[in-house]
């Protein structure tokens, strides 16, 4: 799950942090007026012996997504392409009729679409190399065993498969608490899932009940000590947390992570994410003047229906945020993008997500299956459709009709320069999100690209210098250099600086 920091709020935050205000700085003002915004000193036993494997480890491997829609219902803050089944889910015997038919055709249309892959593949005579898959939703822990067992068969096991695990080959699962037991958690482990992603989002029973959420507290703890009984000491588990949830104070945010870091195994990764409200959505109808609003003075005085928990103040949401940082880092958590906390082990071993940190990559590629999902092939971004029916209709075409190139590696000529040009935004979006920062080198050199694209990223990002919210760090021998955004100050206004920079280059 990914939920942007809302870019509405950041104007008030300059209050917060003593920085200077839009009235103050005309180069402030245009920013935020501009409309672009886009939305273990031991390690837990690797992929199994079964599946397949290569020992290298570079820029040629790919990251594979698998999108399973599964959740119990949707809550109150999800825009995401998912399929709610109510109760099913446990031993496969208790599941209803129903389910088990709509799981079968989403099964089909999700090995249709390898199919393709594969077949496409095989054509030219290619095998892809795997860093990382990861099976995200929805809840896939909500899935039968029987259909991950499938789709990773089909991905690396099956005879004509072109995909292959590296060595070190990153297999994560999404995983809801109170969606699965002991045996459910051996079977995945022997299936080769190395890394799980628990969708915690809160310790506090209240808050969990007005986000929508099905679990409480003690799902959150069972389940964790479940992983520790199959995966060890040293779990290689992350979670997930949400701040700016209404009802959340101050309070309750600080003891949220003073919680997740006592959590014993300690997750060797977290995710925090500042609440979006989206149109559509339950928080959407009930904050609408918050979601409705273009001038971000006006969030200010919102005032939430009496029915409903107050949304937690923009002063609020800047200290959860800067807390958060602040308080991970001295835990020997590495703050390596935006939203993305990694352990640091005694032995200096970072537990990066290696299948998102492919999103942030140069030149990144993804392939994805699913419905909703989104792959990077060759510089062509290909979203399916959202709906379980659309996409089973559309993979349906897809596997009798395979007389053409797959929608995800078409590219109109007439589209080229755009998409240059969008590749290159990417790039600065996604690399600006990291503690890394973006390597102006890359783009001097690159051949699409040159001095003249690197004059104008440092004339946008000017403003962070200005604001003392980034730095440049000189290259070596003339060399351009990095530049990166200020932790925690930076990160908090990168839509503004970013959108800056996007200014620049649209005035070349």
């Amino acid at each position: 799950m990914v939920v942007a920091i809302r870019w509405r709020r950041c104007i008030l935050f300059l209050f917060v942090l003593g920085l200077p205000t839009a009235a103050s700085s005309p180069l402030l003002l245009l920013a935020f007026c501009s409309p672009l915004q886009r939305r273990s000193t031991k390690k837990i036993s690797t992929v199994h012996h079964h599946l397949k494997h290569d020992n290298n480890d570079d820029d040629t491997s790919f990251g594979l997504y698998v999108h399973i829609p599964y959740c119990r219902r949707r809550c109150n803050y999800c825009d995401f392409a998912i399929t709610p089944i109510g109760a099913n889910h446990g031993n496969d015997e208790t599941r209803s009729d129903g389910f088990r038919k709509l799981d079968a055709k989403y099964k089909t249309a999700i090995l249709n679409e390898i199919d393709v892959i594969q077949s496409t593949c095989n054509h030219q005579q290619e095998t892809i190399r795997l860093r990382s898959i990861y099976f995200g939703g929805g809840t896939p822990s909500l899935a039968p065993l029987s259909t991950l067992q499938a789709i990773l068969d089909k991905i690396v096991n099956s005879e004509d498969s072109i995909f292959i695990l590296n060595e070190d080959a990153e297999i994560t699962i999404e995983m809801d608490p109170g969606t699965f037991d002991l045996p459910y958690l051996i079977a995945i482990k022997e299936m080769g899932f190395n890394r799980i992603s628990l969708g915690v989002q809160s310790f506090d029973d209240d808050i969990l009940s007005t986000m929508g959420r099905v679990h409480r507290s003690v799902d959150v703890y069972s389940s964790i000590e479940m992983i520790q009984q199959i995966y060890g000491e040293y779990a290689n588990y992350s979670i997930d947390l949400i701040s700016g949830v209404p009802g959340l104070t101050l309070a309750g945010w600080t003891d949220t992570l003073y919680k997740a870091v006592r959590l014993r195994p300690r997750p060797m990764h977290l995710s925090l994410y500042d609440l979006q409200l989206e149109k559509g959505t339950s928080f959407g109808k009930w904050y609408k003047n918050a979601v409705d609003m273009d001038d971000a003075r006006d969030v200010l005085f919102d005032k939430s229906s009496s029915a409903h928990p107050t949304l937690p103040s923009v002063e609020d949401c800047a200290f959860m945020y800067c807390y958060g940082s602040g308080y991970l880092r001295s835990k020997n958590y590495d703050h390596y993008e935006i939203s993305s906390y990694a352990y640091t082990t005694p032995d200096g071993t970072l537990h990066r997500s290696k299948h998102n940190s492919n999103y942030w990559g140069y030149g990144a590629q993804w392939y994805a299956v699913g419905m909703g999902s989104t792959s990077n092939i060759n510089g062509v971004r290909f979203a399916r459709p959202r709906a379980l029916a659309d996409y089973v209709l559309w993979t349906d075409g897809l596997k009798k009709d395979q007389s053409e190139l797959p929608p995800w590696l078409y590219k109109d000529i007439g589209e080229e320069l755009d998409d240059i040009d969008d590749d290159l935004l990417d790039v600065i979006m996604t690399r600006l999100r990291t503690s890394e920062g973006l390597d102006l080198d890359w783009v001097a050199q690159h051949d699409n690209y040159g001095d003249s694209h690197v004059k104008e990223i440092l004339r946008g990002f000017q403003l962070a210098l200005d604001l003392g919210l980034g730095r440049r760090i000189d290259g070596r021998n003339g060399t351009y250099g990095f530049i990166k955004l200020s932790d925690p100050k930076g990160f908090i206004f990168s839509n503004n600086i970013i959108s800056n920079i996007f200014l620049s280059l649209s005035e070349m």
